[in-house]
């Protein structure tokens, strides 16, 4: 699409040659050639996944995974916000479209059996709800997990501000939980275990259990709609 001009003058509005005028006269190009601009246009979801290479060595690719993962709504979709909704240890998530259903809502029902772990910030010389910072997961296994706090997802979109780890494996054990707070400083905590929720509230160290019960409104919209059914990688 093309940038409306920035000066409101109508300069760059006649300039032929102004990237204004060119993207216009593409847009034009592509109406010309039937290219709808009615918002039908289903969904995306791709599965990050291992692809082994001719010399053996492993590469990632992503793989489009839309209608085997019941994603590929004909909605004019903007942003999903991601929340464990249900409160079962594994994401579900909205999504905002420009038309109706303005707001649409997926719920993951597949068993939760690959391990989790839900963290909370609460800053106290940084902002207070943590935003900006960044949390490390050491593994038992080698592996290390980021999470970085976010106050946007995607257009007009707010994801939770609990920070959802995917363990890979309900065997697997925290040996390490490190905050990079927003304001520089950085933390370790103890007490962390997969399969719960904690708060870290900075300048403690020891993480806190949080006892989270889902809503009304959760335990309703998970009975009664019976949304589309998928799998985060």
């Amino acid at each position: 699409m093309p940038s409306s001009p920035l000066d409101g003058s109508t300069g760059e509005v006649e300039d032929h040659e102004s990237p204004f005028r060119q993207g216009l006269e593409e847009l034009d190009d592509l109406i010309d050639e039937g290219v709808s601009l009615s918002g039908h246009e289903r969904n995306c979801a791709f599965l990050n996944v291992p692809l082994k290479l001719g010399d053996g060595s492993v590469s990632r690719r992503f793989v489009t995974a839309s209608a085997a993962l019941g994603l590929d709504f004909d909605d004019d979709a903007r942003s999903p916000a991601l929340v464990d909704w249900d409160h079962d240890g594994d994401l579900d998530f909205w999504i905002s479209n420009r038309t109706a259903p303005m707001l649409r809502f997926v719920r993951n029902d597949l068993p939760t059996e690959k391990g989790w772990l839900a963290l909370k910030l609460r800053g106290t010389r940084s902002n207070r709800d943590g935003i900006g910072s960044r949390v490390e997961v050491m593994l038992d296994d080698g592996r290390r997990l980021l999470r970085t706090l976010k106050a946007g997802e995607g257009y007009l979109a707010q994801s939770s501000k609990w920070l959802h780890f995917g363990l890979g494996s309900p065997a697997a054990k925290v040996e390490r939980v490190r905050v990079f707070w927003a304001g520089g400083s950085v933390e370790r905590f103890t007490g962390v275990s997969p399969g719960a929720r904690f708060h870290l509230v900075q300048g403690t160290g020891k993480a806190a259990v949080a006892k989270v019960r889902p809503s009304a409104a959760a335990l309703r919209s998970s009975r009664d709609e019976g949304p589309a059914t998928w799998a985060p990688a």
